[in-house]
Order: C-alpha cells, then structure tokens, then sequence
C-alpha cells in the first residue's frame, strides 16, 4: 500500500468512530444480501437455472457472514480478504446472465447480486481510497452491463451508481480521517504546551536561577569568569525565549506549524538585554524552510557581533514588510570594520559574511546591504520575498 492509502485502522482513542463504521457497513452488507435473496427467491420461476441461483444465494449470504465476522479482525490480514471479495462478487456478477438469463436479467435489470454488489468497492473504498473503490465498482458494473447492453435507463443506472457510492463512501472517510487527524494534532499541540509550562516553572525554579547567578557574579572570577558570565547570559536568555515561544513544540524541538513560520515571533527569540527586536503588529508568515534559512543569517549576524564588537556591544533588529517582501535591518554600535578589511578576512579563508550571510540571502532570492565604518557600528540590510 501507498503512504497515501487510507485505513480506518486507527490508534486506540479512535476506535470508537472507526468501530461505528465498520458496524455500519456490515448491517448494511446483511440488510443486501437479505435484498438479493428476497429478489431472487421472487424470479427462481423465470429463471434458466434455478437450483445455480438457489446455490449462489446461499454463497452470498455465507460470504456476507465470513465479511462481517472476519472482517472486524487484524487490519493488516483484510487486504487478501477485500481482494477475495471484490473476486467472489465479480464470479457472482457474471453469473448472471446464465443462470437468470438475458431476457429476465434485461427486463429486471437485477443481477443475482442485486444492490448486494455495491458493498465489495464500498468496502474497499472504505480501507484503501475512493478512487480504488470506484474503480472496482466500475469493473463490476462493466461486467454486468456487457451481460445484457441495454439503453434502458435503468440498466446504465446501475453502472453509475456502482462507481460514484464507493467514491462518495470513499471520499466522506477521508473527510473524517483528515479531521480525526486534525483532532490529534490539537490535543498533541495542547498537550506540548501543558509540558512546557511545567517545564518552564521546574527551569525557571532551577536551571535559570543558577544561570542568572553565574552571569551575575561571573565577572568577579578574572578573565574566565567573564568569559563564563557572557556564555551563561547567552544560556539564560535562549532558554527563556525558547520556553515562552509559543509557536515551538517542546517535545520535537520544531515550529508547531510545520508549513509556515511567523517572521515576527522567530526573531522575538533574539531578544536579550544586548539585543532590541523591533517588529511589526500581527503576524508576517514565510514557508518555516525559507524563515529557518533567514533566521540562520541573522544568528551569524548576532555571533558576529558577540565575537568582533565585544560583550558590551548592542544590537537592534527591525522588522518591517514591504510589497511581497520582508526587510530586516541588523545593526549594531560596534567597533565597525572597512571593506579592505572585509575582503582581507575572505581571502584568509574566512568567509563567514560572503557564504553564510550573503550567500544565503541570495539562496532565498534576496539581497543583502552592508554599511559599515571604523567606529561606527555595522548595519545589514536584508531584503527577501516572502514567497
């Protein structure tokens, strides 16, 4: 089976919905082969083999019993027994016109299976996809159709209605499978920021508070110390942005929504006391591939200025969006630098602005503005499509 391939097989909390329609199909599946034989026992007079009919009924409702009390067992033995279902509905479809005859089988427009035969492709659309369910229902009403061709309305009828209930059938349990899932996904999404607030209070009572302290009095312990007060701030301010974040599962260490990324909140998360985000009202939502390619450049950014401008230095990040793109404006009041300087450190082999800012800013089909002087800070200028 596909990856795509639907199945009512669900995890236990949605046993109930899928064991509705399970039960659902199997009366409906003994309430047709009721039909069918009520239908037949009515044309035994008429029909050219009376005791085949007598016997193929007695097979459908064997078989109709097998589907329903077999049927509810492991999900992953029902693929052979749909296959023997739509193989037994389709031997008993063609036998048909020689046990009712083509003149009874056209005037009736019923063949031994009656309406019976629908439920081997609802069934199957039910576990594999409406579009394998109709085409099995097609095969089936195929076959009964070229039985005995007629323009009648009713005998064409019947081939429409064996293709479009096991799609439509088909269709309704995507539908439900799809919001099944949906559920999940919300309950999960719940359940990851109950966690993280938990964790948030156990961090805050722990790990922060010792974190505040070494950055507190780190700076009392000599050159090692300091180096280990800016880390532990560093530390300090990452933990408590990650944990108020929102928009990040705690327990995969991913944005919740995994298809697009709010460009105001991803860089919320480089607020600290060194750093000012300043960002737009509402939300300014980039595809989350391109957002964690943009928010990589502004961390190289930032590390640069932590490594070149020294501990104490300031930055300030301003968001702002301008038709179909977004402007991020990184600066900094730093020692500054000079191009010379610039191209020296790339032809050094250290090429930390050309490939990991610039270059992927024109990855994303951008650019990218430098204006730097000695003395006077740095600032970057990024402009990139949202799209």
């Amino acid at each position: 089976m596909k990856n795509d391939t639907m199945r009512i097989c669900t995890a236990q909390g949605d046993e109930r919905v899928s064991g509705s329609i399970r039960r659902s199909a199997d009366w409906i599946r003994l309430a047709m082969v009721v039909h069918a034989v009520v239908v037949n026992l009515l044309r035994l007079d008429v029909a050219h083999q009376p005791v085949v009919m007598i016997v193929v009924s007695s097979v459908m409702v064997a078989w109709s019993l097998v589907m329903v009390l077999y049927g509810r067992r492991n999900c992953r033995r029902r693929r052979n027994l749909y296959l023997c279902d739509i193989g037994i509905t389709a031997v008993i479809v063609a036998l048909s016109g020689p046990v009712l005859g083509t003149e009874v089988l056209r005037s009736t427009t019923f063949g031994l299976g009656g309406f019976w035969m629908l439920m081997a492709p609802v069934t199957l659309a039910m576990y594999t996809g409406s579009a394998v369910g109709a085409g099995a229902g097609l095969v089936l009403g195929a076959i009964q159709f070229l039985e005995a061709p007629s323009l009648d309305p009713r005998v064409w009828t019947h081939l429409i209605i064996t293709v479009t209930v096991p799609y439509l059938v088909g269709l309704l349990i995507k539908v439900n499978n799809e919001a099944i899932a949906e559920r999940n996904r919300s309950v999960a999404t719940a359940v990851a920021l109950e966690e993280r607030e938990r964790l948030n209070r156990i961090v805050h009572d722990g790990v922060l508070q010792v974190l505040a302290m070494v950055a507190r009095e780190g700076h009392e312990l000599g050159p090692r110390g300091k180096m280990l007060a800016l880390l532990a701030r560093k530390q300090e301010d990452q933990l408590r942005t990650t944990l108020q974040d929102k928009h990040v599962d705690v327990t995969k260490g991913e944005y919740l929504d995994a298809d697009t990324t709010d460009l105001t909140t991803m860089l919320e998360k480089h607020q600290s006391k060194t750093v000012t985000v300043s960002t737009m009202a509402g939300h300014v939502s980039m595809t989350t591939d391109r957002a964690k390619e943009l928010d990589r450049v502004i961390t190289e950014v930032l590390s640069n200025v932590f490594k070149h401008a020294g501990v104490n230095a300031k930055s300030w990040i301003l968001l702002e969006e301008e038709k179909g793109q977004v402007i991020v404006t990184v600066r900094d009041d730093g020692i500054g630098m000079t191009p010379e300087r610039l191209q020296a450190a790339a032809d050094a082999g250290r090429l930390g602005v050309k490939e990991s800012i610039v270059g992927r800013i024109l990855s994303l089909g951008g650019t990218s503005t430098l204006d730097s002087a000695p003395g006077k800070g740095t600032e970057w200028e990024f402009r990139v499509p949202l799209q």
